[in-house]
């Protein structure tokens, strides 16, 4: 009798498995290479020793093998885990090309200092005619630490566990089909919390098999999250060690990834548990993998966590990243996919509203992304009126000013079925225009923002884009301001982004310390405003060449931008008076411990700040210079100079790149925000008292996270 295997929903009924294939390193005449015995937890084990200078290990089997028809082989590697990098495996392909696997778990080295396995499916396997299976085994990325391994494994069946079972499959192609739990009430968003979902945290080793996504440079210890999240609930097997991160209380760092369904799984449960009816998955128009033939699987999980949990969900497509020409035809694409393929109209966790499937279209009007009313309307036009893939409920998401808007926007505005204003305070005033023009609203609110280390601001900093959350006031006050409004429905923005310290999800009060390095932190931007990808360097000091010379690889000589940012420690305590120098007709601003201090158009010499700046002995403030270089030459230069303190060039000993910022729970505990959003919803359906006084001690018991 064959066990069934499950995994987050997906059942999986193994194959019988072939007889695999132990395979041995060989040298270059064809003798077996020798073994090494090293060290490890469980006593000495033999191993095969890579390094670079060797280049890479050939491994055979001990006799010939044959290769299926359809090309697909699997591999599993076991290796001892020491050092960084992610292992390359090579098997003979199709007119002697070398192919990797297509599908592959556990090959990227998180130095655990463990004998771990590395599983692979490799596509398109063949023998060269007349010749012998090679596999070739080295490490792309190296640290310098050998690669060392155990044992390597060929067969024709997959491996039989629960978790390389999910790499292999595609649950996306096709209905959900898995267990359930129907939605309480799937006819109407009316009365309902549902939650922004980015899904979009990523770990070498999770079933992408990538990098750090969202999470920042963990390796070299630089985050890109402002709330460092608390990982008591998830599985052990969901979390990656964060190379070589630790927490302020010394402990070793782990990070989670989206792509592992029991993340998912986790989430929604949360949601269940607070009474959070559901979420809007987010689909970034710029990225949509259905239509690179890509694995869907957060989509998948989101889908199958719904379900399980008895919520609901919907599509948030994004449309940052798109350009006009092509986005009404990535949205009917893709939906069409969602439609024809993944099954979405079949699922019961799918929201509706009337009985009409929910399709939220967020950002076409924001005038940075640059869309025309014309395709903005056809887009609509798709959802509502396909003769096949029409009949939805369209959502549209707009500016908060959205009554600045020119006619045509307007008209455009009408054709939604609801909309919601991004970052609108003023509910009962939407609530009341929106209502003249018979279109439904959707009230926005969110628990704070922050994204100082996203957008690698000095440490200390609170004047750029910051709303602390104080201990939960900022988003109580919302919630109840919308309640006293009469709002019927609640979009919480967000429920998992860590990115911009929107999150509601639990955070740790035990996040890393904020990098901190001597030299200035600076990002050049070729043209004359940030618009773009920018080249980040670390500089030694405020001194810049303007003339002939690039700033940097990437950047032209001339008609650059460039942000500067760090912390600066003064020499002495005093009050301090900044000057720039920089080329003729260029612009200059500066900001000080939050302050402006200086705001320079069309340089003529030197432009000096009329504030001064308080230094106090051992608390350095935060700075942050921009500067757009035009044409003319000089040299860039930040002076400093006080009573006591003759004017000089800021020294490079006293400049810092600390920069970052990690918010934690003010006191409370860490599914506060959750707490707070049932009470929301409770106070918009009349279930609780409307008060902008937020409840003293509701949540000092925690639900255990």
């Amino acid at each position: 009798m064959t066990s069934c295997l499950c995994l987050a929903g997906f059942f999986y009924l193994p194959a019988a498995q072939a007889s695999p294939v132990e395979l041995r390193a060989k040298t270059n005449t064809g003798q077996d290479l020798k073994m090494v015995s090293v060290a490890t937890g469980n006593g000495e084990t033999p191993v095969w020793r890579w390094d670079q200078k060797t280049g890479d290990l050939v491994f055979k089997p001990p006799a010939s093998v044959t290769i299926p028809a359809d090309g697909v082989v699997y591999l599993k590697v076991v290796y001892l885990d020491q050092g960084y990098g992610k292992l390359r495996v090579l098997l003979p392909g199709g007119e002697g090309k070398p192919v990797r696997p297509d599908r592959y778990l556990g090959i990227a080295r998180g130095n655990t200092n463990e004998l771990v396995s590395a599983r692979m499916r490799f596509s398109g396997v063949q023998l060269p005619p007349g010749g012998e299976l090679d596999a070739r085994i080295g490490v792309d990325h190296s640290d310098g630490a050998p690669l060392r391994i155990a044992s390597v494994t060929l067969q024709e069946t997959p491996f039989a566990d629960p978790a390389f079972a999910y790499v292999i499959s595609d649950p996306w192609n096709g209905p959900y089909t898995g267990p359930a739990i129907p939605p309480k009430d799937n006819t109407t968003l009316k009365g309902k919390v549902m939650v922004g979902y980015q899904g979009w945290f990523r770990t070498p080793n999770d079933p992408d098999g990538n990098a750090w996504n969202h999470w920042g440079n963990i390796p070299q210890g630089s985050f890109s999250v402002d709330m460092w999240p608390d990982i008591s609930q998830y599985p052990p097997g969901v979390l990656e060690k964060a190379a070589g991160v630790k927490l302020k209380s010394g402990k070793q760092a782990w990070l989670f990834s989206s792509a592992w369904p029991e993340v998912a799984n986790t989430h929604f449960r949360w949601m269940r548990e607070h009474e959070i009816d559901g979420a809007f998955l987010q689909r970034f128009v710029g990225s949509i993998n259905s239509i690179k033939g890509k694995p869907e699987r957060v989509l998948a999980n989101v889908r199958a966590a719904a379900n399980r949990e008895g919520r609901l969900w919907a599509v948030e497509y994004d449309v940052s990243g798109g350009n006009d020409a092509t986005v009404c035809e990535i949205l009917k694409k893709d939906w069409m996919w969602m439609v024809d393929t993944f099954g979405v109209l079949k699922d019961p966790a799918y929201a509706r509203e009337g009985g009409k499937p929910v399709v939220f279209v967020w950002g076409l009007p924001f005038k940075d992304r640059n869309f025309s009313p014309d395709a903005a309307n056809a887009a609509v036009e798709f959802f509502k009126n396909d003769p096949v893939y029409g009949g939805n409920y369209v959502i549209g998401g707009i500016p908060g000013d959205w009554r600045k808007l020119d006619a045509r926007w307007q008209e455009h505005i009408k054709k939604y079925d609801c909309v919601l204003p991004w970052m609108s305070q003023s509910y009962a005033e939407d609530i009341a225009d929106l209502k003249n023009i018979g279109i439904s609203y959707y009230a926005h609110v969110k628990p704070g923002f922050s994204w100082a280390n996203l957008k690698h601001l000095p440490t200390g900093d609170t004047s750029v884009a910051y709303t602390p959350r104080e201990g939960g006031r900022f988003y109580w006050n919302l919630l109840s301001k919308a309640a006293q409004a009469g709002v019927d429905r609640l979009f919480v923005g967000m429920f998992d982004e860590y990115d911009e310290g929107t999150a509601i999800m639990p955070m740790s009060d035990d996040p890393p310390p904020t990098p901190s390095r001597p030299g200035v932190a600076a990002t050049f931007y070729n043209g004359t405003r940030p618009d773009s990808d920018g080249e980040s360097v670390l500089l030694p000091t405020v001194e810049v060449p303007l003339g002939d010379i690039p700033p940097g690889k990437k950047t032209a000589p001339r008609n650059f931008f460039v942000k500067m940012s760090g912390q600066i420690t003064f020499p002495q305590a005093g009050d301090y008076i900044f000057s720039i120098e920089g080329a003729p007709g260029d612009d200059a601003e500066l900001v000080v411990d939050g302050k402006k201090i200086l705001s320079a158009k069309n340089l003529a010499g030197t432009a000096v700040a009329k504030i001064p700046i308080t230094a106090v002995a051992g608390d350095p403030p935060p700075f942050r210079l921009e500067y757009r270089h035009k044409s003319g030459s000089g040299t860039l230069r930040l002076f400093c100079e006080s009573a006591d303190v003759a004017r000089q060039v800021v020294p490079d000993i006293a400049l810092r790149d600390a920069w970052g910022r990690f918010i934690t729970n003010d006191g409370m505990p860490a599914d506060w925000w959750l707490q707070l959003t049932r009470m929301g919803k409770e106070m918009m359906n009349g279930k609780r008292k409307i008060d902008f006084v937020m409840p003293e001690g509701a949540g000092q018991k925690s639900s255990g996270l």
